[in-house]
């Protein structure tokens, strides 16, 4: 038996470490099957158009040719809840709309690990832009009903950079205890220059144009990427997106507005 992290010569104590972790790690994996369907779920046409409008909206975006300078993957997000980007108001966030949330979460992270292996090992780092952010329309049993998720599930989420925090934000921030901070990676910054310096040694020179830098990131390539180890979920999405930009039903943000010259 061996492992992510194991000694080329084990001891009779390392060995038991690590069985005891990879088992961990299986029981993580039936308990993801059992309540999410981390195997069993397949993606449909209205959970997948949701992803390509959140993607095309600058929200959970991982491109291929971006991750941080030790290696780890990296994920964006401008958050944006604007009339265009199929974010219902409260009163239309029904119980099938909040499932099918679960489900968007849970088909991503499977397709991110498959298409980023190094998310399991090394784990994600992600960069969010906050300014656009919209506490009245944003649903915020989300994160709650998403927590479990997160321990059971392969990959994971190794630091969480955000910038342009408002009054609510900044607070919650200082009243986090520095262990708390450490703990959960999370780290906050007034723009995008004091993000940068503040982590030099982690964030690649090139960060994507909708969370304040200059990369242009094309959003198809990168779902292509996502999809290019699941044939049929590759071929439902590009059906999709066709569709939406026949029907004119992708949404055109200011802060994606590269995507249209």
């Amino acid at each position: 038996m061996s492992t992510v992290g194991m000694p080329e010569k084990p001891t009779p104590s390392d060995q038991r470490f690590y069985e005891g972790k990879v088992v961990e790690r299986l029981k993580r994996i039936d308990i993801a099957e059992s309540q999410y369907g981390w195997f069993s779920l397949k993606w449909t046409k209205p959970i997948m158009k949701r992803l390509i409008q959140q993607w095309f909206c600058g929200m959970l975006v991982i491109c291929p040719q971006i991750s941080s300078k030790n290696g780890h993957p990296m994920q964006f997000v401008h958050e944006y809840y604007g009339d265009d980007s199929g974010y219902p108001e409260p009163k239309d966030q029904d119980d099938e709309w909040k499932q099918e949330s679960i489900d968007l979460y849970v088909l991503m992270a499977r397709s991110i690990c498959k298409a980023y292996p190094m998310s399991t090992t090394k784990g994600i780092i992600s960069f969010s832009d906050m300014q656009d952010f919209d506490w009245n329309k944003y649903d915020m049993g989300t994160k709650e009903r998403n927590a479990n998720i997160g321990s059971v599930i392969p990959n994971k989420l190794f630091r969480m950079i955000t910038i342009h925090p408002d009054d609510k934000m900044i607070k919650f921030y200082n009243d986090m205890t520095p262990s708390a901070r450490k703990k959960f990676g999370f780290e906050q910054y007034d723009d995008y220059e004091s993000a940068i310096q503040g982590e030099i040694d982690i964030l690649p020179e090139n960060l994507p144009t909708f969370v304040g830098g200059s990369f242009e990131v094309d959003i198809l390539d990168s779902l292509k990427y996502l999809f290019r180890r699941e044939a049929d979920a590759l071929e439902l999405m590009l059906k999709t997106y066709e569709e939406m930009v026949e029907n004119d039903e992708l949404s055109k943000p200011k802060h994606m507005e590269y995507l249209w010259k």
